[in-house]
């Protein structure tokens, strides 16, 4: 056996303290790395910055409520005319097809009435409306003269 330098043997134990402070601390390193990035954790997290956020947006459009209350009301009404598009044009469509329908009706009973009643108040009204010159047409006469 020979023997070793005390200074030789005092520097292998300093290394072999310094690598286990360093296994220690990349120990504790992984694990916290491993706590932070833990799926629970983080979809906690993202959860409660979700709340913060909403509450947050909740609070500015009920102060931009109080102060511009029309504004707000169009956003609102437009939003819903947006998500109820289909059901408000079918309804627009059938209103639409209703109207025409009783304008044409209204139509064959009046042509009935003119031909059953030539002298009636409603036939007398029709055939001067179709006699009398309309205002269109002069103005277009009138424009073409100049």
């Amino acid at each position: 056996m020979s023997k070793l330098d005390p200074r030789v043997i005092d520097a292998q134990n300093e290394v072999e303290a310094q690598r286990a402070k360093l296994m220690r601390s990349v120990s504790h390193a992984i694990g916290e790395a491993q706590r932070r990035l833990a799926p629970d954790l983080l979809a906690e997290q993202a959860w409660e910055k979700t709340k913060e956020k909403g509450a947050q947006m909740a609070e500015d459009a009920v102060d931009l409520a109080k102060r511009k209350p029309w504004l707000v009301g169009g956003l609102v009404a437009g939003l819903t005319l947006f998500l109820a598009r289909k059901p408000v044009g079918r309804a627009a469509v059938a209103t639409y097809d209703r109207l025409a329908t009783r304008v044409n009706e209204a139509k064959e009973v009046d042509d009935a009435l003119e031909i059953e009643a030539p002298n009636s108040p409603v036939a007398v009204a029709r055939r001067a409306k179709r006699v009398a010159p309309r205002k269109k047409q002069k103005k277009i006469e009138v424009e073409n003269e100049v």
